[in-house]
């Protein structure tokens, strides 16, 4: 089987099997699960990619259908959204969603759409008083892993929060072999072999930022404890398996995509490469 059907067709068993463990996956919270079960969440990076604009839309029309004034525009913020937010301001006014933009580089704010709010502040520090509690939705992608102190990230998105409010965070996880290579080789030297594979990772337009994954892990027994103490209400992390950084490398690819394939019908957490993680103020 070569490297493209293993995406198309990325996990072994027959399609009930399958559907049982993503269930099981999705047990935690029915709220919070509703809308990757609309979306046919599936566990496979390819999903995941595809479907993240779709979980976000869905959480906000979730998040404005529970609330008392639902006429009201939803208030999210995008954390590390920078010069690319998910949402082009046409498409976040159509649904009703008022987006203020996060960053800790003004540089990177200042080439984000002039349209959405901006706010300088890094997740992990001190937010600014006026934006606590103001939020209904909360989203990010690819940012955790950078955050130095994962448990202050977000214990600030519990406070910037409104009640009812969800937070999402769409990261890469430990103990994924490429993970593990970012995060024990120099920086240097990871950022030269990703751009050699990936020619668009780069400053001038997606640059490669230091990566600490603190917190990113997909075991529920390690997580959730910490955001509960942190003051969310609920919790799920929908666990992904696959990825791409091993595909212009032959054998290596189809070893490494056998090897996902295993852990997710294993449910071996410790090799996800990507997870959703919600929690419910």
């Amino acid at each position: 089987m070569d490297y493209a059907t293993q995406l198309v067709q990325p996990f072994s068993g027959d399609a009930a099997e399958r559907q049982r463990r993503v269930e099981r996956r999705l047990a935690a919270s029915a709220v919070l699960a509703e809308p990757f079960r609309r979306l046919g969440y599936d566990c496979s990076e390819a999903w995941a990619w595809e479907n993240y604009r779709g979980a976000v839309l869905a959480l906000a029309q979730a998040r404005r259908a529970s609330r008392p004034r639902q006429g009201d525009a939803v208030r999210m913020l995008e954390i590390g959204g920078g010069r690319g937010p998910l949402l082009r301001p046409a498409e976040a006014a159509a649904a009703g969603i008022a987006v203020t933009i996060n960053d800790i580089d003004a540089r990177e704010l200042s080439l984000g759409p002039k349209e959405f709010d901006k706010a300088e502040f890094d997740i992990a520090g001190e937010p600014p008083p006026a934006l606590l509690g103001r939020f209904d939705v909360i989203v990010s992608r690819m940012v955790m892993e950078h955050v130095a102190d994962a448990r202050k990230a977000w214990a600030n998105m519990a406070a910037l929060l409104a009640p009812g409010g969800v937070a999402l965070a769409f990261h890469p996880t430990l103990y994924a072999p490429p993970f593990v290579i970012n995060r024990i080789f120099p920086e240097r030297l990871t950022a030269a072999i990703l751009r050699f594979f990936f020619p668009n990772r780069h400053d001038g337009d997606y640059p490669k930022f230091p990566a600490r994954y603190d917190l990113c892990v997909s075991n529920p027994a390690k997580v959730e404890p910490v955001l509960k103490a942190c003051g969310f209400s609920e919790v799920l992390i929908a666990p992904i398996w696959g990825h791409g950084y091993f595909r212009h490398i032959p054998l290596l690819r189809e070893l490494d995509a056998m090897l996902q394939r295993l852990a997710e019908a294993r449910d071996w957490r410790w090799l996800s490469t990507y997870a959703f993680t919600l929690a419910r103020r």
